[in-house]
C-alpha cells in the first residue's frame, strides 16, 4: 500500500498543511516516505501496535481555495437539510426550498428514525457502502453535538430461521468489528425489557429525532429556508440553472434535487419508485417505558420519545396517505417477534419512501442537476455520506467512497 509510487502521488497531491498517518512503522515504508518528500515521526500505536507513523509533506503548495457558489437545494427532508448544512459549512450560500409549510414532512416526518447498517457477509459495492455510510453517519451526528441524536446503540434480533442464518454468516465476517453478539439474557438485561431472542448489537447505532435535527442543521447563517414554495420547473439551458416558482425565475450556480419519490415531478429518474410506509405511535406502559435502545426484527420498536414509542413499519403499494387500521394491525403482529406484550395505538404517520431496484441511492448529475434521492427507509444512515459526495462533486474534490461504490451509486445507472 505504501509503495514508492503511492508515496510519490501522495506528495504531489499534498499541500503544506496536509497530514498522513499509518499503523505501520516498517523500515521499507520509512524509506519510501523519505525518498518522496514526506516527513514522519514515530507515534504511539493503537490496539496491540507499539508504534505507528504520522507526518506531513515537504511542499510549498497551498490549499486550493474553492469558489463560493449560490446553490439551490430542493427538498427539506433529512437528505436536503443535511446537504444544505454540508454546503453551507464549506462557505456556499444555500437557498433550501420545500413545498410544505415546515421541514421534515413525508418520509422524514416520523418522530424517530433509526440509524444502523444493513450488512452483508460478502464484499461488494453495496456492502461497502452500507458499512461506510453507517460509520460516517454515526460520526457526523456525534460531531453535531445535538440533542436530536441519541447514540443508544441498536439491537438487531434473530427472530426467525432466515435472520438467524444471516446473523451467523455476519458473525463469521463482522467487518470493522461493527457489532457484538448478545444472548437473549444479555440483550434483555441491556434493553431493560424481556426479549424473545438474542441477536447482534451495534454500539455506534442510535436514533434521531429528524425534525429537531434538521432545525439544528439549518442554523447556519448562509442557509435561507424557503417554505411553501413548489418548484414548477428547472431550466438548465445556458450558463446557470434557473428554477421557476409561480412564474418567478431565480438563477443559481448549481441546483440540487433532494425530493424523494416526488423527484420525478421535475425530472425523470429511471429506477426510482415509491413504497408506502406507515408507522404506529404506541402509548407507553410500565412494561416497556424504560426501553434503552431500538429493537429491530421483522419490524422495529423505539424507546419512548415525547411520551410514545414508534412501532413500524408497513411496506406496501397502497397509494393514499390515510392512516389505515389494517397497517396498525400488521405493525402489531411484527412486534410479537420482539416481545409478547399488547400495546395501545395512539396515532400513526404515513410516508412514501423513494426506493430503487438495487436498494442503493441515486447520486450524481443528470441534465445539469445534482441528484440525491432513493434512500428508501435508510435516510438517516445514508444521507450524511451522500451529502458529502454531492458537495465534493460540486467542489471538484476527491469523493469519500471508492470508485466501484461511486459507480454503483450513479444516478444514470438505470438508463
Amino acid at each position: 500500500m505504501w509503495s514508492k509510487e503511492i508515496c510519490k502521488q501522495i506528495h504531489l497531491s499534498s499541500h503544506k498543511d496536509s497530514t498522513f498517518s499509518t499503523y505501520t512503522s516498517a523500515r521499507l515504508i520509512k524509506k519510501n516516505l523519505d525518498r518522496n518528500g514526506l516527513i514522519y515521526e514515530l507515534a504511539e500505536g493503537f490496539s496491540k501496535k507499539r508504534h505507528m507513523l504520522k507526518g506531513k509533506a515537504q511542499t510549498a503548495n497551498t490549499k486550493k481555495i474553492f469558489e463560493k457558489k449560490k446553490i439551490a437545494v430542493i427538498g427539506a427532508g433529512i437528505t436536503g437539510c443535511t446537504l444544505a448544512y454540508k454546503l453551507a459549512q464549506r462557505g456556499h450560500t444555500v437557498d433550501l426550498y420545500d413545498q410544505n409549510e415546515e421541514v421534515c414532512t413525508g418520509a422524514s416526518g416520523n418522530s424517530v428514525l433509526i440509524t444502523y447498517p444493513r450488512l452483508s457477509a460478502f464484499d461488494s459495492p453495496y456492502a461497502r457502502f452500507c458499512i461506510h455510510s453507517f460509520l460516517f453517519a454515526s460520526s457526523f451526528y456525534d460531531r453535531l453535538k445535538t440533542n436530536a441524536w441519541q447514540k443508544s446503540g441498536v439491537f438487531l434480533m434473530n427472530h426467525d430461521n432466515s435472520s438467524l442464518k444471516r446473523q451467523n454468516s455476519l458473525l463469521n465476517a463482522n467487518p470493522e468489528n461493527l457489532f457484538k453478539e448478545l444472548s437473549r439474557e444479555e440483550a434483555s438485561k441491556r434493553a431493560g425489557l424481556e426479549l424473545n431472542n438474542g441477536g447482534i448489537f451495534f454500539d455506534k447505532g442510535g436514533f434521531i429525532e429528524p425534525k429537531s435535527l434538521c432545525l439544528d442543521l439549518l442554523r447556519l447563517k448562509n442557509i435561507n429556508l424557503i417554505l411553501s414554495s413548489k418548484i414548477k420547473d428547472i431550466n438548465t439551458d445556458g450558463d446557470n440553472p434557473k428554477i421557476v416558482i409561480k412564474g418567478k425565475i431565480s438563477k443559481y450556480n448549481e441546483v440540487c434535487l433532494c425530493t424523494g419519490h416526488t423527484s420525478e415531478d421535475l425530472l425523470r429518474l429511471p429506477g426510482l419508485s415509491s413504497k408506502r410506509g406507515q408507522i404506529s405511535y404506541v402509548d407507553s406502559s410500565k412494561d416497556f417505558e424504560n426501553l434503552n435502545f431500538p429493537i429491530c426484527a421483522s419490524g422495529y420498536f423505539s424507546p419512548m420519545v415525547n411520551g410514545s414509542h414508534v412501532l413500524g413499519s408497513s411496506y406496501s403499494d397502497i397509494k393514499n396517505n390515510i392512516v389505515l387500521e389494517e397497517e396498525h394491525v400488521d405493525n402489531k403482529k411484527k412486534l410479537k417477534a420482539i416481545h409478547d406484550f399488547n400495546v395501545d395505538i395512539l396515532d400513526g404517520n404515513v410516508g412514501f419512501r423513494a426506493v430503487t431496484k438495487d436498494r442503493m441511492p441515486l447520486i450524481g448529475i443528470k441534465k445539469g442537476i445534482y441528484i440525491n434521492t432513493g434512500h428508501g427507509s435508510r435516510g438517516s444512515t445514508s444521507s450524511p455520506i451522500c451529502a458529502e459526495i454531492i458537495a465534493d462533486l460540486i467542489d471538484s474534490r476527491t469523493l469519500p467512497v471508492d470508485t466501484e461504490v461511486a459507480i454503483a451509486l450513479d444516478v444514470n445507472r438505470f438508463t
